[in-house]
Formats: structure tokens, sequence, C-alpha cells
């Protein structure tokens, strides 16, 4: 009997965020691993294309709607094909289409949940969760508790596992703290604030402006980067120029070096008003060692912790928030003392070798493979 899988995730998305950087995460390590582990998205999907520039194999099948014939029989055929052993799902239309096709031909399926969005509990959208899937995966224990009492899923069904963190890639001595804030004309001693995220409406770009304008009536001397792109890009920029902001926020654009713009911030800001399962971004600041001030939706409480790592504060409260932001400014000892807590628990609970790990016996688990021949094999590789 082989020591690896066929695992093949489908994604009908054509966005690029967090949910697709975990996709392409976990079949990186998957492929490190030693497992055949592949992609299928519809036409002009980023993850796709830095799927295949990272030399992991793409099927690309158009997904027009949930439960398109074309699509079901495609998705089937690329299954059988594949040998596949295991399909993860991980969006509505692609968990229909997908969950099918593998029902069809009775290959297990893993359905992803990645955001904390109430769900309709009607019979048709449960399906979904029941019987199109054998197990679902939740990116935070808070989504896992939502399907659990809002669906009425058995809780053996659902498992709770946060994205992982590359902690040598987000590693503090990695990287040069000073190159971003030259790259913006920073000033030596002038804090910089910072929100990673994709400009969308729930995210709290325009709260977080709003906390910055308080702060600026303040005269505290601070200047802000947005980093991230996305279709709520003109109401920020309106924001920034109404609220008189248009000297202190820099609007960046999409960034892939993270880990340089994060070693560069006094203070990582999360002001999202929904929707979150734990982000990613706030993960990755703790490896850093920054310390976060995050608003109390989805997940997040699950990672900054009160007094702990971070300062939490109530979703779409801009005075609260920049209460906060005042508080880790003015206590920069404390504020340090937050980011090195941050960074043992990043690397003692949320590692992408945790991660991959926990996924790969779980996906060991619906194979007919005995969990002990699976260990096995792991140590064997390891």
């Amino acid at each position: 009997m082989p020591d690896s899988l066929v695992i093949l995730h489908s994604e009908s998305s054509t966005g690029w965020g967090g949910q697709e950087i975990r996709v392409f995460a976990e079949l990186t390590w998957m492929r490190r691993r030693g497992h055949a582990a592949g992609l299928i998205v519809p036409p002009r999907s980023p993850l796709g294309e830095r799927a295949e520039r990272a030399a992991i194999p793409v099927a690309w099948i158009p997904m027009p709607r949930a439960l398109d014939p074309w699509a079901v029989t495609r998705m089937a055929k690329r299954l059988r094909m594949e040998g596949a052993q295991v399909l993860v799902t991980h969006s509505s239309v692609d968990a229909w289409t997908g969950g099918l096709a593998a029902r069809l031909i009775g290959v297990p399926v893993v359905r992803m949940r990645h955001l904390s969005v109430p769900l309709q509990s009607n019979p048709l959208s449960r399906a979904v969760y029941t019987t199109l899937c054998d197990k679902i995966v939740t990116t935070g224990e808070a989504i896992r508790i939502l399907l659990v009492q809002q669906l009425g899923i058995p809780p053996a069904k659902v498992v709770s596992v946060p994205t992982g963190v590359d902690l040598e890639m987000f590693h503090p001595s990695r990287v040069d703290s000073t190159r971003f804030r030259k790259e913006i004309g920073l000033k030596n001693g002038t804090p910089l604030l910072g929100m990673i995220a994709v400009l969308r409406s729930w995210k709290g770009h325009l709260v977080f402006l709003q906390a910055l304008r308080r702060l600026r009536d303040k005269d505290i001397e601070v200047q802000a980067v947005l980093v991230g792109e996305g279709p709520f890009r003109k109401v920020v920029q309106e924001a920034i120029h109404c609220h008189g902001l248009a000297e202190y926020v820099h609007l960046m654009g999409h960034r892939e070096d993270v880990a340089d713009i994060l070693s560069g911030l006094d203070v990582v800001v999360s002001a999202s008003t929904a929707a979150e399962g734990v982000p990613q971004t706030l993960l990755q600041a703790l490896a850093m060692r920054r310390p976060v001030v995050a608003s109390d939706v989805g997940g997040t409480p699950e990672v900054i912790r009160p007094g702990e790592t971070g300062w939490l504060v109530p979703a779409g409260d801009p005075e609260a928030l920049a209460g906060a932001l005042e508080e880790a400014l003015a206590d920069r000892p404390r504020a340090q003392r937050l980011g090195e807590t941050g960074r043992k628990i990043v690397e003692a609970e949320y590692s992408l070798q945790r991660m991959g790990e926990q996924m790969e016996e779980l996906y060991w688990s619906l194979t007919s493979r005995p969990s002990s021949q699976a260990k096995g094999s792991r140590n064997r590789r390891s």
C-alpha cells in the first residue's frame, strides 16, 4: 500500500485573499511531504495561475453555477483520472459541483469553511454540509461552533484547523525592519500603524481611518499604511481625503513582502466588522513579534487575547479602536512583551507544520488505511 495520498482541492473563487493563500500553502506543504496534491479551478483564477507557476497540477474547469451538469461531469472525470482519494472543496459553487461529482464516483469529501458568515438553515443549504461531504474543517473554533449550532451538524463531523504560519519566512531575524520605513520615506521615530487586508467593506478600513483621524485630532504623531487591493479601493481613497489624512496614510496596493512590511510596523491593526475566521495577517504579525490591536469578530479572540497577545476592541467602534491604539503606542515595553508572547503562541499552536500535519491526519482517516500504518509512513518521511 502506498505511503502517499492523492489529494485534489477545488476552488471556484476567482479572487486572491486569505482563503486562496491557505489553499496554496497547503498544496505546497502536501507536495513537499510527498503527496500528489492538485487543484481544480475555473479559468482566470489567480490561485490557479500561481499554482501552475509553482509546478502544481491544475485542471481548468468552468463552474458557471452550482451543480452545472457539464462541470459536474468534468470534475468527476478529473477525479477518476487522477485516482483522487480525497476532494477538498472551499467555496459555495465548487462545494456543490465537486461534492456531487465526488459522490458519483465514491471519493471522500472535506468541506472547508473559511468565514464566520451566518448560514441559512434550510434543508437545501444544509445538504452541502451533510450529504455532500464526509468531514468539515473550519479555520477557527468560532466557525466550528457556528456550524454546529446553526445547522445542527454533529460536533464530531466538524474540526477546527486554523491556517498555519511559515515560521521561517515570518521571523524577525530574517528581515530588515528599516527597509519598508525607508521606502515610504518615514523619518526615524515616527510611529507607523498598518492594516494588511483585501480592500473589502467588512475589513473595517473606514473604521480604522476614523480612529486615525481621532489620533491626529489629539496631535498624536502617527502615520499608517493600508496594504492590499480589492473592490473597496475607491471608497477607501475617498475616505482618506474626506478625513484629511492624505499626508498620513500610504495606500500600498497588493504586496508580496508581507514579512518585511510587518517588521516595520509599530502596531498591526485589524478592524474587521464581520466574516473573519482566524485572520492570517494577525498570526503573521504575532510571529513577527508585532503588537496587535483588533476587533472582536469571528475567530480573532482565539489569538488576540487581551493582556496576553494584544488589544481587543468592539467591532465598528472607532473611538475604542483609537483608544487602544493610543495605549499601544504610549506603552512600548508592554507592546513588546505582548509581541514576544504572541510569537511563542504561534510557534506552539499555529505553525504551518502543525496545520499540515493536522490536515494530513484527517485525510488519512478518510481512506481505508489503518492509522498505525499511516503514522509509520509519516515517521519514515520525517
